[in-house]
């Protein structure tokens, strides 16, 4: 139901809902805590937030549960500082389903059919299994609308992190499959078909809570069509530069 709400849209106005959102998404902050860990030399050790180191050589500290202890340093093997369990940095996710949602403008490449010259508006939703810090795959189902056709782009989707450290991933995505076209057709004899597609580009991945973050990326995006008219057929190549904003988690 979403995919026909969202092609009732006029373009200006899906381009401009782009805009805004990735203009919201761009200044939020990003919120750091710190945690430590107190390990005493009769091998235990505590959890919690350093409320009190004094000058007399006593460390208090606060547990989760609220709980103060205080600790003569000379029983303190050391003192180990860690971000806050809810730091973004620390719920990195190795290995495991993701799934991304994104959308935005197919910037122009070239013209239609008709001569037209016109940004296009794309969204894709993918799910799939993150097998490591270089390597994802998953499965992207999307639509992508043009001036004069929509297509239905289902897609392999690889990405992979540069880095698993901080709370900005930068990544790379490569994608390849096919797109049906579902344009809406009332010419007799006239017939529009989809073809092969596919996108590469780098992305920023930033983290909020957990695994979850916004990503926004930018790429290049291949789309081949046929349009069929009695014995006549023209196929034609469509390469815009996209670009992308959403979540995932």
């Amino acid at each position: 139901m979403f995919f026909f709400q969202l092609t009732s849209l006029s373009l200006p106005r899906l381009q401009i809902a782009t805009l805004g959102f990735a203009l919201f998404i761009a200044p939020l902050p990003i919120y750091a805590q710190t945690n430590t860990i107190l390990h005493l030399k009769n091998g235990s050790a505590l959890w919690g937030v350093i409320v009190g180191d004094t000058a007399n050589g006593q460390v208090r500290l606060r547990t989760a549960d609220r709980s103060e202890w205080v600790f003569a340093r000379p029983d303190i093997a050391r003192i180990e500082r860690l971000r806050h369990p809810d730091d973004p940095a620390l719920r990195y996710k190795l290995r495991g389903f993701v799934h991304y949602t994104e959308l935005g403008p197919l910037a122009t490449g070239n013209r239609a059919s008709n001569g037209v010259t016109t940004l296009a508006f794309s969204f894709q939703i993918t799910n799939g299994y993150k097998f490591g810090q270089w390597f994802y795959a998953g499965l992207g189902i999307g639509a992508d609308l043009y001036a004069v056709q929509t297509f239905v782009p289902i897609v392999l989707s690889l990405r992979g992190d540069f880095t698993r450290y901080g709370d900005k991933i930068p990544f790379y995505f490569l994608e390849g499959g096919y797109s049906l076209n579902a344009t809406s057709n009332d010419i007799i004899n006239l017939q529009y078909r989809g073809g092969p597609t596919a996108a590469a580009g780098l992305g920023l991945k930033i983290l909020f809570r957990r695994n979850t973050g916004f990503v926004i990326g930018v790429g290049y995006r291949f789309q081949r069509t046929e349009t069929r008219q009695l014995s006549t057929i023209i196929t034609e190549d469509i390469n815009r530069l996209t670009l992308r904003a959403g979540f995932s988690f």
